[in-house]
């Protein structure tokens, strides 16, 4: 099915779109970390309301358990990590990798009532993922490969928490229409905005796509890529499979001689924290350029950059939300939110099946 943007009527979101009722997918693996935020030393993180510890056992394997001590409620995260253990704070009680109590020093047993609630975790590139599914239902087919995460590919990426529901985000990534006006010059030019996308489903998932003329190179280093052009034509495209990401690529080609292109594989990567808040993971990657530091950085500022700017305009929405109070009010929806609107649709979708234990496996 394709669905071009076109000169569709305005009208108000539906009930069959997901929203800030929609309960949280929870068969689905999420990105929980950049690797090299855990380590021996155990930290925490609340991922779909859920409090959660991590560490590293000692061959480096990352462990995510339930940070809450079975006895008195005490966070785990402020214990300490032994061997492969992880220690209570508290009064002690000791916990392996996989939740079930070791040792209890004022009894000097390990109860098995004392167990803790453990995730399945995949570390892929920079990023570590948890199921967030239950252990009994683990789903492998659900994971999205990533196979650039590899030799021979370079890449920034980075962690922005965001003070907004994870839904504003994922309408965001799938409408270029406000690019000149939220990131400037950097990234479209004013008529790009008037650009329609094509938005269509492939399978089970929602892509969009998009070619901007003409925009401009920011790196003299990747104009040589390009023939020297000074600008570029940017074919975008993103495919939505679920709640936990928006994975595309961008190809930049000399207006000139299309055959004078390079291509990075852009990712971003969505964790619902509570209904107000949002772990937003980014990656950009790339096989061009791959030893060029400053490369490296000026593409991870311009990226850095661009998606606080996205943060900064969701959170400004959650807040006025929060304050501005009238019952009657429904967003209204125009040509350019056609690849939200079908996101939304998805997740809707996605989150009754789960519902209604319906849900089949992600093509």
């Amino acid at each position: 099915m394709i669905e071009e943007q076109g000169e569709i009527a305005t009208a108000s979101k539906s009930s069959e779109l997901a929203d800030r009722s929609t309960p949280f997918i929870r068969k689905e693996w999420y990105v929980a970390a950049m690797g090299g935020e855990v380590s021996r030393k155990p930290i925490s993180r609340t991922i779909l309301g859920e409090d959660i510890v991590f560490y590293r056992k000692q061959d480096g394997t990352a462990v995510a358990l339930q940070n809450r001590c079975p006895h008195r409620s005490f966070p785990l995260s402020l214990g300490q990590v032994d061997g492969d253990k992880i220690v209570c704070g508290y009064h002690g009680i000791q916990f392996h990798s996989d939740g079930k109590c070791a040792f209890v020093p004022s009894t000097g047993t390990a109860p098995g009532a004392l167990r803790i609630e453990s995730y399945p975790l995949k570390e892929v590139g920079p990023f570590i993922w948890i199921w967030m599914g239950g252990s009994e239902c683990l789903d492998e087919s659900l994971f999205v490969d990533q196979p650039y995460f590899s030799e021979g590919w370079r890449w920034v990426h980075g962690y922005l928490h965001m003070k907004a529901n994870y839904l504003g985000l994922h309408e965001n990534l799938m409408d270029t229409s406000h690019f000149p006006f939220v990131h400037g010059a950097a990234l479209a030019q004013p008529e790009h905005a008037e650009v329609k996308q094509k938005i269509y489903i492939d399978g089970d998932a929602v892509v969009l796509e998009i070619l901007h003329k003409r925009t401009p190179i920011f790196s003299q280093k990747l104009q040589c890529i390009v023939g020297g052009s000074s600008e570029v034509d940017r074919l975008g495209y993103a495919k939505v499979r679920g709640p936990a990401g928006n994975f595309g690529h961008l190809k930049f080609t000399n207006p000139g001689n299309e055959n004078e292109f390079y291509t990075d594989y852009l990712l971003h990567l969505i964790t619902p924290e509570s209904v107000h808040s949002t772990h937003y993971f980014w990656a950009l990657v790339r096989n061009v350029l791959t030893d060029d530091e400053d490369i490296q950085k000026d593409i991870y500022q311009l990226a850095k950059t661009a998606f606080m700017q996205d943060v900064v305009a969701l959170e400004e929405v959650e807040n006025l939300l929060a304050r501005d109070h009238r019952p009657s009010f429904r967003e209204k929806l125009i040509a350019s939110d056609v690849g939200g609107v079908q996101v939304l649709r998805l997740l809707a979708r996605l989150a009754s099946e789960e519902r209604t234990g319906s849900r089949a496996l992600r093509s």
